[in-house]
């Protein structure tokens, strides 16, 4: 498994499409953005933020991150799916308890 570690979270509830970033670190080296997104017909999904363009009359979306390998790409994938960082931050915050 890839060094993937959690950065921030934010939220955004009111926006229809775009509802959460996440900054995640890989390999102590690249801080990458991911992002949840609602499509049209209800779904969520995570991707990397994008930039878009026109070219000849059609929106085109460019990633501004590319995985070079499938495997990295999976487990940056569980690891949002799963949102193994608030299972971090939690047992964080448990052990600063004071009892």
């Amino acid at each position: 498994m890839s060094n993937i570690k959690f950065v921030s979270h934010e939220s955004f509830p009111e926006d229809p499409y775009t509802k959460e970033l996440v900054y995640l670190s890989l390999d102590d080296k690249y801080h990458v953005a991911y992002v949840r997104k609602q499509a049209k017909n209800g779904g969520m999904f995570w991707g990397v933020v994008s930039a878009g363009a026109s070219k000849h009359n059609k929106k085109n979306y460019y990633p501004a991150f590319k995985q070079d390998s499938k495997f990295l790409e999976d487990d940056i994938m569980d690891f949002l799916e799963k949102r193994k960082w608030e299972t971090k931050l939690k047992s964080r915050e448990d052990d600063n308890i004071p009892f």
